[in-house]
């Protein structure tokens, strides 16, 4: 059989690509007040986003356990025998960590499984998975989908503006983005994620500057290979700046990504992002 790719939620793809690719998704939680949510199984996305701006307090997110980690894998391993897993940036989560501890105990029993951190999220995340999904359904080894991941991670580029850096600092999430906290008063911050953890990339006075330069940013990537424009609530402005990029990109296809309860916990309503894959030389 070949080799199944294992990931989890907050890597925001498209439903339809997951069931093409055969991509297992471990759930993520979000939990609002005394009600737990499984990530892409208990609650949409409208749903979500007007339960975070209508409530007073700000929900938390809980990674797998390891209990549940291990379930989900051996789940899978009844229809594969080797297993990749791809999971959330260790520095965001602590999803990688119990992931590496449920495919030891697994390994102790004979199954083949390697786990790689993504240091990504969401979109970023996503272009590894997809990579290694389709090398498995072309019918690469275990070794030859494990480098293709592996090789993908220091390729990947995500640039992110945020309304407001209140939720990233409220879930710990801020990362070296802190440096921004306090003079950010009528300013809009872009941001990145870096080695796996967010980074201030600057600041500009208007939405419409915000989007000219996660533009610019992207669009550097050398020879992109793979481009998706991400958003939590403001769909509109995010398909007008995919319709925007689309003749930019010579052959690759952007994708438009909604990010999902877990990461929105943490970016709150009004991000815009895009991702970017590097193409090979």
């Amino acid at each position: 059989m070949p080799v199944k790719i294992v990931t989890d939620s907050t890597a925001d793809l498209p439903p339809e690509l997951v069931r093409e690719l055969d991509i297992a998704v471990v759930p993520l939680t979000v939990v609002f007040g005394d009600r737990a949510y499984k990530e892409g199984i208990d609650i949409d996305h409208d749903t979500f986003y007007r339960l975070l701006q209508e409530s007073k307090t700000l929900p938390t997110t809980s990674a797998p356990s390891v209990g549940e980690m291990l379930q989900a894998y051996e789940e899978v391993l009844q229809e594969a025998d080797e297993l990749v897993c791809i999971h959330i940036s260790s520095k965001l989560s602590a999803t990688y960590n119990n992931a590496c501890r449920a495919a030891e105990a697994l390994r102790e029993r004979g199954a083949r499984i390697e786990v790689v951190d993504s240091l990504s999220v969401s979109m970023g995340m996503g272009f590894i998975v997809l990579a290694a999904a389709r090398a498995a359904r072309g019918g690469a080894s275990m070794e030859q989908v494990l480098a293709i991941a592996r090789h993908c991670v220091d390729r990947v580029r995500l640039y992110f503006v945020l309304d407001t850096l209140e939720y990233l600092r409220r879930g710990g999430r801020i990362g070296r983005a802190r440096a921004f906290l306090g003079s950010l008063l009528h300013v809009k911050p872009i941001l990145s994620l870096r080695d796996g953890e967010v980074h201030p990339e600057g600041r500009v006075r208007t939405r419409q500057q915000a989007r000219e330069r996660l533009l610019q940013l992207a669009l550097a990537t050398p020879r992109i290979k793979e481009m998706a424009i991400g958003y939590t609530t403001d769909r509109a402005e995010a398909e007008a700046l995919l319709e925007r990029v689309r003749p930019m990109l010579s052959h690759a296809q952007p994708y438009l990504v909604r990010i999902g309860p877990v990461v929105g916990t943490h970016a709150g309503p009004g991000l815009l992002g895009v991702g970017t894959l590097e193409g090979e030389e």
